[in-house]
């Protein structure tokens, strides 16, 4: 479901200009908490415009968030007369994307609907509504759920490393939701060796690194996988970080390099601290 771009025979508050004030930047606030069994979502609405306010003081309109997910089915909706919506789930009724959309809708009818705030363009018209018209359409809001948000940093949390028949070979296979690493059987068998396992910095600066290098130069196309929604959260919310970095090719290895934390000064002090000719100056 997307309401984003939707187009009503009336004046809705949220839809382009047709009614100024406009929304704001902090219209919807979002709040996620979540323990074992269940992820709980605060939504908080906020909108400036007397006229509504007044229709669902009086009873003629209330505020509604209609929320769903694809991979279970699930899709409902709940309705309020305070700004706000506290919606619990268990964590087995989602699965990927939910997908948040918030209104003030028309409870009962509405002869001769006129807003103080209409833009010019409306000006002299009145309209009749129907119980299910909207009001106000807040900006739709999303929650991926299979992202470990608490693990963002590790590289294990979109990125895996497995053995693979198929090819002679290391191959990168990034249309899962993980950034598969595919070793041949004999690459593989020196991976798992205790030696190597024990290098993460060896495989962070020449595996990890090379196979999100390649991730990130070709991810048009893949931004639905999991690894690809990781990677943009991370951009679009850690300091120091912009989705920006992305539009410029150039740019993508030294991208690469700071979302692994720099791999290679990693593997320079591995490589000192472990050397058996190390001596004290």
């Amino acid at each position: 479901m997307n309401l984003n771009n939707i187009s009503l025979p009336y004046p809705v508050l949220g839809i382009s200009d047709d009614i100024l004030p406009m929304l704001g930047e902090d219209a919807v606030g979002f709040i996620l908490t979540a323990d074992a069994r269940n992820f709980t979502f605060k939504i908080e609405l906020k909108f400036d415009n007397p006229d509504i306010h007044q229709l669902i003081n009086i009873g003629k309109a209330e505020y509604s968030c209609e929320y769903d997910c694809a991979r279970t089915m699930l899709r409902r909706c709940v309705i309020s007369k305070e700004p706000g919506f506290t919606i619990v789930l268990p964590r087995h009724s989602i699965n990927g994307r939910i997908n948040f959309n918030c209104f003030v809708s028309v409870k009962e009818n509405i002869i001769g609907y006129k807003n103080k705030g209409f833009n010019p363009d409306y000006e002299g018209f009145r309209f009749n509504l129907s119980p299910g018209d909207l009001l106000v359409s807040f900006p739709q809001f999303h929650y991926d759920a299979d992202i470990r948000y608490d693990k963002l940093q590790a590289a294990g949390s979109f990125m895996q490393i497995r053995e693979s028949n198929l090819h002679e070979q290391v191959f990168f296979d990034i249309s899962g939701n993980k950034i598969e690493i595919h070793l041949p059987p004999t690459h593989y068998q020196l991976y798992c060796s205790p030696i190597v396992k024990g290098s993460a910095e060896v495989i962070h600066s020449s595996l990890v690194l090379n196979a999100l290098t390649y991730a990130l130069l070709n991810m048009e196309g893949h931004t639905e996988t999991t690894w690809a929604k990781t990677i943009i959260y991370r951009l679009q919310n850690e300091e120091g970080f912009s989705i920006h970095d992305l539009d410029e090719p150039s740019n993508i290895p030294m991208l690469a390099q700071r979302l692994l934390k720099d791999p290679y000064l990693r593997l320079f002090n591995h490589i000192v601290t472990s050397s058996p000719n190390q001596t004290e100056e």
